[in-house]
């Protein structure tokens, strides 16, 4: 029987790595996958050598610490590939981890597959020899990076995004809003440092808003379940903060005057509103993709900005201008006023000129990126091994 090593590090490459065993399952149905898992890979047909728990520990220790704890995870999980010696290794994003450990596979003479490409070409673009060097296929996610990795010799594939099968599968939710009116919607984020940053800035932003054009708009606002409840109402007024936030279930919204609060479900919302505020990250190009018109504002400490500004070489902080390979939707980065944030907030949800560009620039979005990710990736994966043994 054939088999395969997979290889992941946190929550969302437990998802992708699930969604590619389910697919390899049913397309190589003799192939038996091994490695380290999650929650998602322990409700299927895989056998676990190691957890993700176990990786994410590290960064809380002492250097030297996390350096012995490191190796004597990488010794026993080169103890079951050398007892086993798969056909093939999959390695899921976390290129900190992996890209390591994507030497030791290659000493074995073990086929690479890295699915979901390190972010090279936002930074650190001289990794790229080492990448080329200890993979063999390189399935990407974001179709601009084609041109990036192949001018580079990497062996690299567009299999598709995430983003597409998750916004499709978005619902409606009309039942959160009480008010007939235009609703915009603020997402600040699932981390904790995010959304104390950004956070008293969306609420800042939705009082510009009401400032200017009273009673027209209604607002909603995302809660990651991830987060504790608590870090809203700490953030909201005295008048505004409530009980009923904490008392949210997961789907569940509360309307506090003019304001829902949404506790998780965040596609479903951006589905729903007429225009949103973002933060930068995946969550732009899930919101796109629900063909929500939507706007970016990202704001870092000074030393931290001007850092960025040398690191990182792109024209976009966004994934959806930086797929477009254009702006379409406006980025507000470091250096703007709540006033002018609103104004783009309030033209995007209603009638008009700016709201019917976007909408069409949306629209067009679609046809640069695909979905059915996981089975494509499988397919190609597939493909890439038959390539191999033909040629033996």
């Amino acid at each position: 029987m054939a088999s395969f090593f997979l290889s992941v590090g946190e929550p969302s490459g437990d998802v992708l790595g699930a969604e590619l065993v389910a697919a390899l399952n049913d397309i190589m149905p003799h192939a038996h996958g091994f490695g380290i898992a999650g929650p998602k890979l322990r409700n299927l047909e895989y056998e676990e050598i190691a957890g993700i728990e176990e990786l994410s520990v590290m960064g809380f220790v002492e250097v030297i610490k996390h350096i012995t704890y490191l190796k004597r995870l990488e010794d026993r999980l080169l103890m079951e590939i050398d007892r086993r010696q798969p056909d093939f290794a999959v390695l899921v994003d976390y290129p900190g981890f992996n890209m390591r450990f994507a030497e030791f596979l290659k000493v074995r003479k073990i086929p690479v597959i890295q699915f979901v490409a390190p972010q090279l070409w936002a930074w650190k673009e001289g990794r790229t020899k080492k990448l080329r060097d200890v993979t063999d296929l390189v399935m990407g996610i974001m179709p601009f990076e084609e041109t990036f990795f192949n001018d580079r010799d990497v062996n690299f594939k567009y299999v598709g995004t995430p983003q597409v099968d998750r916004a499709a599968a978005a619902k409606h939710r009309p039942a959160d809003f009480k008010l007939s009116k235009p609703t915009i919607g603020f997402f600040p984020g699932s981390r904790r440092s995010e959304l104390s940053k950004m956070l008293p800035m969306a609420l800042a932003i939705r009082d510009e808003v009401r400032s200017q054009w009273p009673d027209k708009f209604q607002f909603a606002i995302s809660m990651a379940p991830s987060l504790d409840v608590s870090l809203f109402n700490q953030a909201l007024s005295a008048d505004e903060s409530s009980d009923l936030l904490s008392e949210l279930s997961l789907g569940q919204s509360a309307l506090l005057g003019d304001t829902s609060f949404v506790r998780g479900e965040s596609l479903d919302l951006m589905a729903s509103v007429n225009s949103a505020l973002v933060t930068s990250g995946t969550a732009t190009l899930e919101c796109a993709l629900t063909n929500c018109p939507l706007c970016v504002v990202y704001r870092m400490s000074p030393l931290s900005y001007q850092l960025a500004k040398r690191l990182v070489k792109l024209p976009h902080i966004s994934l959806v201008n930086l797929v477009a390979g254009r702006e379409i939707i406006r980025e507000f980065v470091q250096e703007f006023t709540y006033e002018e944030v609103a104004q783009e907030l309030a033209a995007l949800a209603s009638d008009g000129d700016r709201r019917e560009t976007v909408l069409g620039d949306l629209t067009h979005l679609h046809t640069l990126v695909q979905g059915d990710l996981s089975r494509c990736a499988a397919l190609a994966v597939q493909s890439f091994m038959n390539s191999r043994q033909s040629n033996i």
